[in-house]
């Protein structure tokens, strides 16, 4: 007898160890199979996850909560409440968070599990520190029980599990389209705006010749634009194809300010958001702002020197169609869902080896390459604006006899060339690092050399901008005060200053980035500096506006605009230079409201006025001061009530380029307003489109100079004949000092000056 029993004991032991191996124990399970040990797998049970990312950023830590319920399962023992098992593949460190008694989860086979000190609950908190490689996916295997603590196994069948399972992307792993609401949107809003240029297009060939109308005269009224090297129609192009990008970027921005306009909001995933801000940004500068002042360059610089046309007309409209080249390069990308999302600044190394394995998606090196026919682009026109107005310019064109707009084209080009080399060589560095396999800015390199390149660069790239706008406003401000600028001269040296010193101040940028105390001084220093000219010429503009009898009309307002704007924007900027303030604001919501009071407010207020000013001159007719006047109220009013308030999330410490915030973060409020006022902002741009259809037909006819200007531009028909000039023309300046009445503001100015050459002259005598 004791032998069968010794004969049975040797079976069942040799029986239970070929069984399937699991341990069901109060510390929680180690198989996939499930919790074997208690009731079955039933979805009565819900296991929820919050706090987790659709997909992460590398190396970014996520605190999340794991939540099981199950209404069905009531607790018999207060300690023995819940358990889980989580385990993670694909990269990542999951951490437990500890409890008020500094409890945690107990590791457990490449996981984690419950134990007996955190069983008494059915929620718990966790900490994930993503992979540093954001092209890997992470997986979780999440079982949740639900136990009533009787202490039994599952002979009851009360104690009811389930489990859980997804996936984590990084955000450049496998990429997907973005959803179908966003980029419908886009497409469809894009697509009905390059039909509408086609339909307006045919619409004023028709209504010029409407007994003649078909498809063959139309293509033969477009191809002269399609093949021109006129100065005038290339402008022209110039300004259409950068305000056609300036109303996409618009709506690039309306949509990510509807997803800011509510906390937690899913209108955009983060992937499209974060194309978009890149596209948005990128258009703005590049595509929008640059080409329509690019068209004023091209338009009015030569009228105002009397020159017939640019030095070399075919290389001007190549520079031309190579931006056009360029825009499909840099919008590739949010067709195929692999936009590049690498911000207009394209930091390394993240730009770099974003993307596949093996580098940046096609989108993003699609989208540098974009950016480097930009430089190509900006370079073939520069030579044409440099070339001319040294060596074409018309009888008393002297140096200081040149229209303010002419001097700052000529300033403007020259920061152009002098910046862009450094630009243009961290873009083909970038892209042999995204393509043949260099290591100028990733592993081996030195990423902050890019970011050197860029902002000496970039910083002055502002004033190439801004300096244009400086010009259109000094010449809509003299025309209408009445009286020629104030401070010519000074004027004159004042935007030279600014273009000295815009080249040594780009260290601002990175004062968090490590460098030294010396250097970040010797920025700060240099920084504060461009307030001197810049200041000089908002004294000059206030003292013309003085010393004139001003005429209100839409560009006037649009200038006045201008100067309270980017005077506000300035006395803003000049937080940055402080490294210790810089330390605060760094990447936060100020330095977006202090960028766009001096983009938008600087930029696009003083094209805005110098459409109203030349539209004249370009069509034979007038815009309609009416609607001019509802586009200003709307518009000036709206952007400063986006835009301030921006200040103000900034300081709460609101980050830019965050793709949502929290619902207890403060933020809501703000951004609602913010986002409002710039929908009516965006929406007002409609009253300029239309007030431009309008007026092509039906605004005032005028004549040669409806203003009362003085440059030579105002010298020839509306619009100007080609040549521009039959004849040589001869400028009369009216900055000559001699050639206008000195007003009671100049000449107390001009007293203490007049009583130290006085002096000197008798003291020269004796």
């Amino acid at each position: 007898m004791k032998g069968r029993s010794i004969a049975v004991l040797a079976i069942l032991l040799v029986a239970l160890a070929s069984t399937t191996s699991f341990e069901a124990r109060q510390t929680g399970i180690v198989t996939e199979g499930g919790c074997g040990c208690h009731g079955g797998m039933t979805s009565n049970t819900v296991i929820t996850v919050d706090g987790l990312p659709d997909v992460f950023n590398a190396s970014e830590e996520y605190l999340f909560t794991l939540t099981i319920t199950n209404d069905n399962v009531p607790v018999e023992n207060p300690d023995q409440n819940g358990g889980f098992s989580m385990i993670l593949t694909g990269g990542g460190v999951l951490e437990s968070v500890p409890d008020i008694d500094g409890n945690t989860a107990s590791e457990m086979d490449g996981g984690l599990t419950h134990n007996l000190e955190i069983n008494d609950r059915r929620t718990w908190e966790f900490k994930w520190t993503a992979p540093a490689d954001d092209t890997a996916i992470a997986s979780f295997l999440i079982f949740g029980n639900a136990v009533n603590g009787n202490g039994a196994a599952d002979a009851s069948g009360e104690d009811q599990w389930n489990k859980l399972e997804f996936d984590v992307p990084g955000i450049n792993a496998n990429p997907s389209a973005p959803s179908a609401e966003a980029l419908t949107i886009l497409m469809t809003v894009i697509g009905l705006a390059l039909g509408l240029i086609l339909i307006g297009s045919m619409w004023v060939f028709y209504t010029r010749n409407p007994d003649n109308f078909s498809i063959g005269n139309f293509w033969a009224y477009l191809k002269p634009w399609l093949t021109t090297t006129d100065h005038k129609q290339v402008g022209i192009l110039y300004f259409l194809y950068g305000f056609f990008f300036f109303l996409v970027g618009g709506l690039l921005a309306l949509l990510f300010r509807i997803q800011l306009m509510f906390p937690e909001n899913d209108f955009l995933t983060q992937a499209e958001y974060n194309s978009f801000f890149t596209l948005h940004g990128t258009t703005m500068i590049f595509l929008a702002a640059m080409p329509m002042i690019a068209g004023f360059m091209n338009y009015i610089l030569p009228l105002q020197i009397g020159a017939k046309d640019l030095a070399f007309p075919r290389i001007n409209a190549l520079g031309f169609w190579i931006i056009v080249a360029a825009a499909p390069l840099i919008f590739t990308g949010i067709w195929s869902g692999e936009a590049a999302d690498i911000t207009w600044v394209m930091y390394p190394p993240y730009s770099s080896l974003t993307g596949h394995a093996g580098g940046p998606n096609p989108g993003t090196i699609a989208f540098i390459a974009g950016i480097a026919l930009l430089g190509a682009s900006s370079t073939l026109s520069g030579v044409n604006f440099v070339t001319t107005t040294f060596t074409m310019r018309a009888k008393g064109v002297g140096w200081m006899k040149m229209p303010l707009f002419t001097w700052s084209v000529l300033i403007s080009v020259f920061m152009l060339y002098v910046s862009l080399p450094a630009f243009i060589i961290g873009i083909f560095f970038l892209l042999f690092d995204s393509t043949i396999g260099t290591t100028f800015f990733t592993a081996g390199g030195d990423p902050l050399l890019f970011q050197h390149l860029f902002w000496f660069f970039g910083h002055p790239e502002v004033y190439v901008v801004v300096v244009p706008a400086f010009g259109i406003v000094s010449e809509v401000l003299a025309t209408s005060a009445r009286r020629s600028i104030f401070g010519y001269r000074s004027m004159v040296y004042a935007m030279v200053g600014i273009g000295v010193v815009g080249f040594i101040v780009w260290g601002h940028h990175m004062l968090t980035s490590g460098m030294s105390p010396a250097w970040r001084a010797a920025f700060m220093i240099t920084t504060m500096a461009v307030a001197i000219p810049t200041g000089v010429k908002i004294f000059n503009w206030l003292a013309t506006l003085w010393g004139g009898s001003l005429v209100f009309k839409t560009h006037t307002l649009w200038s006045l605009g201008f100067l309270i704007t980017f005077t506000l924007g300035g006395l803003s900027g000049m937080f940055f230079p402080v490294a210790g303030l810089d330390t605060q604001f760094h990447d936060g919501y100020f330095v977006v409201a202090h960028f766009h009071y001096v983009f938008i407010g600087g930029i696009i207020f003083a094209l805005f006025s110098g459409i109203y000013y030349w539209f004249p001159k370009v069509t034979g007719r007038k815009m309609n001061e009416t609607l001019g006047l509802w586009h200003f109220i709307i518009g000036f009013s709206s952007y400063n009530a986006a835009f301030w308030p921006m200040h103000a999330v900034g300081i709460m410490g609101m980050p830019r380029r965050t793709h949502t915030y929290a619902m207890d973060s403060g933020f809501a409020e703000l951004n609602m307003a913010i986002s409002t006022f710039a929908i009516i902002f965006g929406i007002s741009q409609l009253l300029l489109v239309w007030n431009i259809v309008r007026s092509v037909k039906k605004g005032e006819k005028v004549g040669k100079d409806p203003w009362g200007g003085w440059s030579l531009e105002w010298a020839v028909t509306s619009p100007p004949p080609t040549p521009s000039f039959a004849v040589e023309p001869t400028q009369y300046d009216a900055n000559d000092p001699s050639d206008h009445h000195e007003t009671k503001l100049e000449s107390l100015l001009k007293a203490p000056f007049r009583t130290m050459s006085s002096l000197w002259n008798k003291e020269a005598k004796s």
